[in-house]
């Protein structure tokens, strides 16, 4: 990749060199691949694994339980800014190798999952086991004592400390169903790799830009500079101080006013105001509100422009126009007036808009798959043109050992031992105490491990190789179980061997271009697992002894957990005796309509030569909250019309990020702050 010019700096901005700082460092990825491979894991990869571990991972558990919002982002960078900047002024050098395999430490350790809001490891999700299996929608579906032990206890066992041995046999499940899935990433990926790579030699057209940070930074590392800022510096102290600011009135008060009156006070509404029962006399079954908080207005500097417009249109379409109108045709039957908008949505759902979402997933895969036979065909014709691409077969068990390939066999055998190892696992605990005919066929489970997962991995290793693209076929998992007939409930909570690791191919391509040992990231795994166990029960087994989860104390996870424990229980009843209220819910003709409205919709958009980015934004909108709907698209117009005029498409578009993350790190470091007082005054000054 040449070299980018030089930012031009708008009027208002100080003027500044450009490799003042790391924002503005300049490499190029080709100039580096004649370089040899070096190690990453270092010293300084333990400091900062153990510096999220055991400082942020705290405030990284309270932000996904109050907000529901993911700190992973701001925690990647205000650590590796840390690192960076200690270095230059101790006069040190951090190698790109160091930082690339610090940025994958820290992104791992920092992870948040999804919908659920949960960070800080194995322990986040025995707290929500817990609180599935003991929950009002497990009761009321008749599941709750139907579901295992080695899930989650039940009753007022699911409230005793992870020392007691209620909780053993759920911990050693999820601890070795996480190391046998981590070892099936890295030999399967690591395969798919070396045929997809080293074989077929495909491009990766993305692993330059993931892996251009590290090198970035790496280069800035090593400038000394004359101590000035340049704006982009400016930039991120703006969105520092906006995010500590911010995070005191949205996160702080609410945190300090329960740690020193015993009473959370919140000056925002968290997480939205809801405006739904206001609105229901004029617009029945819709879901009205407004979200107050400012991250999701510099969410909206950042994403594409087509992406909020799609998001925006959609959302408010169908929530303010065709929810009354489908509640006024009947196609809405479950919703009645009082409920609130989670209320309105889980029952939209049930009624209408988990067959919408199966239709329209499907129409998206295949519309994948479409696009992907046309990128496919189009390397073809590309290599060919220049002579087509040698591929020697012997450059798949070929090892490069200054890479830090392993031997060929030795991630076959481990791929072949972990799998065996999930199928045998899976066996026990689906199949255990069942009839000899009721069983779950093992050969599912066969087939799940040695069959899908691997070829699954390798179409999207080879997808991501040709086009940067991953796709996946919907609803696997449920299929198998419907066509199983297997009827207890167990299945649904089980670790099955359903994956796809083709990301692990993107990542080792990255780690190729960084020029960093493969054994670097083996390393930092071995450090990461048990760092991110012993802090996870430390921390978990803390806040959950401060009182129940969920509670008013966590304004997010306590309105979002029953909306996510309803619709896990109408699947996990589905093959139950009796009437099911998910097959209730699946209407094979609005599923056919919703596949055949996507698939035509797309056809207008590429007939009319429209992006089918406002599609792909509106997709998961429809049955969206327009409270987030409406904040994104207001920052999306601030950032357009106003900001980007005032300094600049060029200069906005590369500000906007770091404004973006200046915003997160501040807010997460307030936050941080409010729950280390919060911990210390629980600790010391409770009874004072």
């Amino acid at each position: 990749m040449a070299d980018t010019p030089p930012d031009k700096p708008s009027p208002e901005a100080p003027e500044s060199k450009p490799t003042e700082s790391f924002y503005d460092a300049k490499f190029s990825i080709e100039s580096l691949q004649h370089e040899p491979y070096e190690n990453g894991f270092t010293w300084r990869t333990v400091i900062g694994a153990f510096f999220i571990a055991f400082v942020m991972l705290p405030g990284i558990i309270f932000m996904g339980l109050m907000i529901g919002q993911d700190m992973g982002t701001a925690a990647d960078w205000v650590t590796i800014i840390l690192f960076v900047e200690l270095a230059r002024r101790s006069f040190m050098t951090l190698r790109k190798q160091e930082l690339y395999i610090l940025k994958y430490t820290v992104s791992h350790l920092s992870h948040i999952s999804g919908g659920v809001a949960l960070g800080g490891g194995v322990f986040a999700f025995l707290v929500y086991n817990g609180y599935l299996r003991n929950s009002e929608a497990f009761h009321s579906f008749g599941i709750a004592h139907q579901t295992p032990d080695w899930f989650a206890p039940l009753g007022d066992l699911a409230y005793q400390s992870f020392t007691s041995s209620v909780w053993w046999p759920v911990i050693w499940v999820t601890v070795l169903s996480m190391v046998l899935s981590k070892l099936t990433q890295l030999s399967l990926g690591f395969l798919a790799y070396k045929v997809t790579s080293d074989f077929e030699q495909l491009p990766f057209p993305l692993a330059p830009i993931h892996a251009e940070g590290a090198i970035a930074l790496a280069e800035s590392s090593q400038d000394k500079g004359d101590g000035r800022k340049t704006f982009r510096q400016y930039c991120f102290s703006v969105g520092v101080v906006m995010g500590a600011v911010f995070g005191l009135l949205y996160v702080g008060v609410p945190v300090l006013s329960q740690t020193f009156i015993g009473r959370s006070i919140q000056l925002l509404p968290i997480p939205f105001l809801d405006l739904t029962t206001q609105f229901e006399r004029w617009l029945p079954a819709g879901t009205i509100g407004i979200s107050l908080n400012l991250g999701l207005l510099l969410t909206g500097f950042v994403l594409p422009w087509r992406i909020v417009v799609g998001m925006f249109t959609t959302t408010m379409l169908f929530q303010i126009v065709f929810n009354p109108i489908f509640q006024r045709l009947g196609l809405l039957p479950g919703w009645v007036p009082g409920k609130g908008a989670i209320e309105t949505q889980v029952s939209n759902t049930l009624d209408l808009y988990l067959s919408v979402g199966i239709g329209t997933a499907l129409a998206v895969f295949f519309l994948g798959v479409f696009g992907i036979v046309k990128a496919v065909v189009a390397y073809r014709r590309k290599t060919d043109a220049a002579g087509g691409v040698r591929l020697n077969p012997s450059d798949i068990w070929r090892r490069d050992r200054e890479r830090g390939d392993p031997p060929f066999w030795i991630p076959v055998v481990v791929w072949i031992v972990a799998s065996l190892g999930y199928v045998l696992l899976c066996n026990r605990l689906i199949n255990t105490g069942v009839p000899e005919g009721q069983r779950f066929s093992v050969w599912w489970l066969v087939s799940f491990a040695f069959f899908w997962t691997p070829i699954n991995t390798y179409i999207n290793a080879r997808l991501s190789g040709i086009a940067g693209q991953h796709t996946g076929v919907p609803f696997v998992t449920e299929g198998a179980i419907f066509l199983s007939k297997f009827k207890s409930v167990s299945i649904w909570f089980a670790p099955l061997p359903i994956a796809n690791y083709g990301g692990m191919a993107d990542l080792l391509r990255e780690t190729q271009l960084t020029r960093t040992r493969f054994t670097s990231l083996l390393k930092a795994e071995l450090v990461i697992f048990p760092m991110l166990l012993i802090a996870s029960f430390i921390f978990w087994s803390y806040i959950t002894g401060l009182g129940p989860i969920p509670s008013d104390n966590y304004p997010f996870v306590q309105k979002f957990w029953p909306q996510y424990a309803q619709l896990k229980a109408v699947w996990a009843s589905s093959m139950q005796e009796g009437d099911s209220v998910l097959f209730q819910a699946l209407k094979p003709t609005v599923i056919l309509a919703a596949l055949a409205g996507i698939l035509a919709l797309f056809g207008a958009f590429s007939a009319l030569g429209i992006s089918a980015q406002y599609i792909y934004g509106g997709i998961g909108a429809m049955n969206g909250f327009p409270h987030m709907a409406i904040m994104v698209f207001a920052g999306a117009l601030l950032g357009r019309f106003v900001l980007r005029r005032k300094f600049g498409v060029d200069q906005w578009t590369s500000y906007a990020p770091i404004l973006a993350v200046g915003f997160g790190a501040g807010m997460g470091l307030i936050g941080m702050l409010s729950i280390a007082i919060n911990f210390l005054w629980t600790s010391i000054g409770i009874n004072y």
